[in-house]
């Protein structure tokens, strides 16, 4: 037998000792091993500048639970984790370090800034993989990729030089998102919207033959430098007479066509729109479509250059500002209203980003889409929840192509040197290039300037964590290592993602996997919830309702928050916590703390109880209880034990994640805890036979190893310091790695569990008329209870339980009994129970409630006509639901008709 728990759980310390323990154990580490079923999930890499927030603790928990379960099953569960180096972010922490210096980058040069941007990452890195290590996650930290090491930069390179022998990488002129701040552009992703109150602006453009103006309007009237020209709506009656026409832009002075497309709407401003095609990605399309030209009037800076004359140099909110007053002076404004609209915001630099004309490089998408999407509608990939498929198949439709170049030195480096008269190839080496462009030693050649996006790394993530270096690779000893862990781990189990990266990461795996290796990256797709506030917000920093989760983990211990979080997620829904703005706490963690304890309280009872039989040498210390004595609690607790394990497995396999946390906080906080464990006490305390008391306690130890199992994944410190605790495991075992936990469906008793429920349902009517009448606890009460003949038998079993549980008096079990003088009576499921209480309560009082639960029965029996009657419900339910619902109307019949008679004897 094992030392006694302490009294108390103490996470923090469990949590360190454990965590080091598993380690050192190499617990999470992962192989091929072809006598194993696999199972891999692949880690979304946080940034290298990232920090643990909450968004992770949902995504990582998810990840986890699905890990140490398929461990425990038995299965070869491999975590691959990894690092994003973050482009834009990484350069921002770091530019940010030299200008505290007084430097810029420019002052280093660029090796020793990539230089200095390693140190950086060698120094601050993996501070979010020491936060996730708090929470418990179990990924095989030896195969974590950072995606700037030289295999994943090798296989980078290789992948931009195939498209781009195919033809699927161009050069070309488009509007991207830039950052004024970065100097480079962004992702779709990097730009975060928000709501800005802002004006239209209503400006005169004249007709240049001098018959009169239209009103155009704009939000930015600082771009009217670059106009060139009026569009409308080709089915506009306002304005078919003036097609072909042409204006004089206000101010700017330039004479522009009017032209008809259908993008302009007569149903907004004026219905005429100012076509400035370098400066917004619609007018851009327009351009395209007219063949117009792309003249730009703002700077790289978000300074207006010299097109804007006066104005130039100015930054564009000053020149918005200078030239809204010049057009009044020169009469050329209509009017001003306010205007509110989403505005674009860097995430990083924080500016407002600016839509910019720029020669930059592309992916062509479409013929890298058209298979992505066809795996998905055939069910290949299974999406959790399925609505974002419907999303996904939009999108991929609809699909651009992709600008995946960036204008900064921490990156891959694009792989194209330049010649001196403008000739360019994608090459491993400026040696290569040179063979590739026919070109001597002699001749100069410029590698491009600028990295690649992040996510061009990323969308390669399920073969370069499995060390591809990419279709180039001439080594064979690293292919045949990464052809071994794809043929086995490919494609991976799942992926745990959040739904606002669909596109820009889960859509290009897919394509990229599929191209590369024929094959798809993983099999299933899971859409994490929003974490919100109680009032519905978003946590953010700048809200001050996300607190740090290593101070909420060192407040309530890490298997707590874990519990918490999925308990409060059920798929496609949000997630709501209460959030102490002042404090920075989270109540809502009551609830894991609370389970935890609950746990840790039954452990130690069940370890002390043990603990206190005197075991002689006759008695078999590893023996339980034979099928021949089990009590119908014993048998009831075994089929709730089996069924929760057969229901979560169920859960599991479904994605239905608070599903299985709530199956497991219903048995054991009520089945195990609040029930079975009372009935041990009882059991325990009217049988004081040495043997069947070691039997008894080895019965509901081994019940509560199962459980402890199954609550492994989602509780995993707790659950092994308990598993060690009170089984006196060798600390070189692992709760995970042990025999699993499995259903077996001859252990399900439908009935027992029926039966016992119904013992359960009358202890709590009993318990509640006694707190409802106000009775201490001390106080013993008669009770009576009169049940069908064929539960009688059944009653007097439990006797030792109801007269313990409902602190009974005298207890008289039979059929037929009539109420006695001075009683209080309750009704459940056709079973009376008189409580008797003369002079101990107000009979008044007694009647009210009575009359109370007869209205609250009566409506229920309307529902449940109106339900029967209604040949919708009955053409489509299910028979066993039907069933139900006129059993219930016949025990609801029955109650009623028994209350009643009470009502009428209350007297």
């Amino acid at each position: 037998m094992s030392e006694l728990l302490p009294k108390a759980y103490t996470p923090t310390e469990s949590e360190h000792r454990w965590y080091a323990q598993w380690e050192g154990l190499k617990d999470f580490s992962s192989h091929p091993d072809p006598s194993r079923q696999p199972f891999s999930v692949l880690m979304p890499p946080p940034n290298v500048t990232g920090i643990l927030h909450f968004g992770h603790v949902l995504n990582n928990t998810l990840q986890d639970i699905y890990t140490r379960w398929n461990r425990l099953l038995g299965n070869e569960a491999c975590w691959f984790p990894g690092l994003d180096h973050a482009g834009i972010a990484t350069q921002t922490k770091v530019e940010q370090e030299l200008r505290k210096e007084g430097k810029t980058r420019y002052d280093l040069g660029r090796d020793a800034f990539v230089d200095r941007v390693w140190t950086w990452k060698e120094k601050y890195g993996g501070i979010i993989f020491k936060q996730m290590r708090a929470l418990g996650v179990s990924p095989d930290w030896d195969r974590t990729l950072f995606t700037m090491d030289e295999s994943a930069s090798e296989a980078v390179r290789d992948v931009f030089i195939t498209l781009f022998d195919e033809g699927l990488i161009y050069r070309g002129k488009r509007i991207i998102n830039w950052s004024p701040v970065a100097q480079s552009a962004l992702s779709d992703e990097e730009v975060l919207f928000r709501e800005v109150k802002e004006h239209i602006y209503s400006l005169r453009y004249r007709l240049e033959d001098g018959s009169g103006a239209l009103l155009v309007a704009t939000v930015r009237p600082e771009t009217i430098f670059a106009d060139v020209a009026v569009a409308v709506n080709p089915s506009d009656e306002r304005y078919k007479h003036l097609i072909g026409k042409n204006v004089i832009v206000p101010i700017g002075g330039q004479v522009i066509p009017i032209i008809a497309d259908d993008y302009a709407d007569p149903e907004f401003g004026t219905g005429c729109v100012k076509v400035t095609p370098a400066h917004d990605p619609n007018d851009f399309e327009i351009g395209i479509r007219h063949g117009l030209a792309m003249p730009s009037c703002i700077n790289a800076d978000a300074t207006l250059n010299e097109l804007a004359g006066e104005f130039s140099g100015l930054d564009r909110f000053v020149a918005r500002r200078k030239v809204v007053a010049a057009l009044e002076a020169a009469e050329l404004m209509e009017t001003i209203e306010d205007y509110t609209h989403n505005v674009g915001f860097s995430e990083r630099g924080g500016e407002v980003v600016e839509p910019y004309l720029s020669d930059q490089w592309f992916v062509n998408m479409k013929p890298l889409a058209a298979p992505a999407l066809k795996v998905v509608l055939d069910g290949e990939i299974t999406f959790f929840p399925d609505h974002w498929v419907r999303v996904y198949e939009h999108w991929m439709t609809n699909i651009r192509d992709w600008c995946i170049s960036r204008q900064l030195w921490w990156g891959h480096r694009i792989p194209v040197y330049y010649t001196e008269d403008g000739r360019f190839t994608a090459a491993r080496s400026e040696a290569e290039a040179r063979t590739k462009l026919g070109i001597s030693e002699n001749e100069t050649l410029r590698q491009d300037p600028d990295v690649l996006d992040t996510w061009f790394s990323s969308w390669l993530w399920p073969m370069t964590t499995m060390g591809w270096r990419g279709p180039l690779n001439d080594n064979p000893t690293s292919a045949e290592a990464s052809n071994a862990l794809m043929s086995f781990y490919l494609p991976t189990n799942l992926l745990v993602t959040a739904p606002e990266i669909i596109f820009f990461w889960v859509a290009r795996m897919i394509m990229a996997t599929l191209k590369y290796k024929q094959t798809i990256p993983f099999k299933t797709v899971y859409f994490t919830s929003i974490i919100r506030d109680i009032k519905g917000r978003k946590l953010s920093k700048s809200l001050g309702n996300s607190p740090d989760p290593l101070d909420i983990v060192e407040k309530y211990g890490a298997d707590a928050v874990r519990f918490t979080m999925i308990y409060l997620s059920p798929l496609g829904q949000d997630v709501r916590m209460e959030v102490d703005e002042k404090t920075q706490d989270i109540a809502t963690m009551e609830i894991g703390r609370n389970f935890a304890n609950k746990i840790w309280n039954a452990a130690r009872f069940l370890q002390m109880k043990k603990a206190d039989i005197a075991v002689d040498a006759s008695i078999d210390a590893t023996a339980t209880l034979a099928e021949s004595e089990l009590t119908t609690a014993d048998r009831w607790i075994r089929s709730r034990y089996n069924t929760t394990l057969r229901s979560v497995s169920q859960a599991l396999e479904n994605y239905k994640i608070t599903d299985y946390g709530k199956l497991l906080y219903d048995f054991v906080w009520r089945d195990f805890c609040d029930w079975y464990v009372e009935v041990v006490k009882v059991q325990y305390a009217n049988n004081d036979n040495a043997a069947y008391r070691t039997r008894l306690m080895n019965y509901a130890f081994g019940i509560f190893e199962g459980t402890l199992k199954v609550l492994h994944p989602v509780m995993p410190f707790l659950t092994e310091e308990l598993w060690h605790g009170i089984y006196g495991m060798d600390e070189t075992q692992t709760i995970d790695r042990s025999a699993p936990p499995i259903a077996r469906p001859e252990h399900i008793e439908p009935t027992t569990e029926a039966t016992f429920d119904l013992l359960q349902n009358i202890v709590e009517s009993v318990r509640r008329q006694r707190n409802e009448m106000l009775i201490p606890p001390s106080e013993r009460l008669p009770l009576h209870i009169s049940s069908q003949p064929d539960l009688v038998s059944f009653f007097e079993e439990q006797r030792n339980i109801i007269t313990t549980f409902c602190r009974v008096q005298e207890l008289v079990i039979g059929s037929g009994l009539t109420k006695p003088s001075g009683s209080v009576a309750d009704v459940v499921r056709g079973v009376e129970m008189f409580l008797l209480m003369e002079g101990k309560i107000d009979f008044a009082k007694e009647r009210a409630r009575l009359e109370k639960e007869l209205t609250r029965l009566k409506t229920q029996v309307v529902s449940i006509e109106k339900k029967l009657g209604n040949e919708g419900f009955v053409r489509g339910a299910k028979p066993e639901v039907i069933e139900n619902e006129r059993q219930k109307l016949v025990d609801f019949g029955t109650t009623i008709i028994k209350i009643e008679n009470n009502l009428a004897s209350l007297q």
